[in-house]
């Protein structure tokens, strides 16, 4: 049964957290303390921040008698399995409790603790080490991702999401993630069909309102992580990283008829498609988007 951590504890994180943001720590700076505050409040004697880089987890960050930059392959271990399997695990021999780092609904690497007892780690060090593992998640997040738009530069001026160069900046970078670390992503592509014919009919003022309904629509259904575009007159982008094409379905599945309510009498045809991105070209993942709009 899950435990609470105590309140004493949870103080120390949220001093923690609060240290970070004033600091503005980078992600390296995030891990190496993280891990040390692991080691202490689990009164572990060892601890390790790895993250996934192909078939190995490499130590980024340590505490105790450890190495960084220390490579184990995935198969191997507790660590390895705490990644495979998305959830926390711990053993006796060797004692361990390990927690992943998961990135949207991929794990991208873990967070380690080690002692000499057996039967050294509780529920409650379990919980710990659950919230410490999502502030290395969220620093990794903030520095895989591009700052946020400027609006003279990356910004839509109508809709306040991100632009088209904005969105061809942001599949690049996963694109590359995916290739490197193996890190997939889901693309869904909204659009109204034939706006223009829609404009001539309620007006100018009244079809852009509309376009920022909607927009606030599809970046209400989005997370903190992901990315949400206008590329197109009537078109919207989410870049979804770490969520299957099913995930990214259900996310448009929900949308869409809170957006249908929006349109209300408004007769205009509705397309969406959705893909999940493979070992590929931006060209080649857009033509694949494009094809799957039903």
């Amino acid at each position: 049964m899950e435990s609470a951590p105590s309140q004493e504890r949870l103080l120390a994180i949220i001093d923690l957290q609060n240290a970070i943001a004033a600091a503005g720590m980078s992600v390296d700076d995030v891990m190496d303390i993280v891990a040390d505050r692991a080691a202490m409040l689990t009164q572990a004697t060892t601890a390790t921040v790895a993250l996934v880089d192909g078939e190995d987890l490499v130590a980024r960050a340590v505490a105790g008698a450890l190495t960084v930059g220390n490579r184990t392959p995935k198969a191997n271990g507790t660590a390895g399995r705490a990644v495979g399997e998305c959830r926390p695990l711990r053993t006796d021999d060797p004692p361990a409790a390990c927690v992943p780092l998961v990135y949207g609904e991929t794990a991208v690497g873990v967070l380690e603790v080690g002692a000499a007892a057996p039967r050294a780690f509780t529920d409650e060090d379990i919980e710990t080490l659950r919230m410490l593992a999502t502030i290395v998640a969220v620093a990794l997040h903030r520095a895989y991702t591009y700052p946020r738009p400027r609006p003279d530069v990356l910004q839509d001026a109508l809709t306040g999401l991100g632009n088209r160069r904005a969105f061809d900046e942001r599949i690049e970078a996963e694109l590359n993630r995916n290739k490197r670390f193996g890190h997939s992503f889901s693309l869904a592509v909204f659009e109204l069909e034939r706006f223009e014919a829609v404009i001539d009919r309620i007006g100018q003022a009244a079809g852009d309102e509309l376009l920022r309904r909607i927009a606030h629509i599809l970046k209400q259904q989005t997370r903190m992580i992901d990315g949400c575009f206008r590329i197109g007159a009537a078109e919207i982008a989410l870049v979804m990283p770490g969520t299957t094409e099913r995930g990214a379905r259900i996310v448009m599945d929900r949308s869409l008829p809170v957006i249908l309510d929006v349109l209300g009498d408004i007769s205009v045809p509705t397309k969406v498609g959705v893909v999940q991105a493979m070992d590929e070209s931006a060209e080649q993942l857009a033509a694949r988007a494009k094809q799957a709009k039903a």
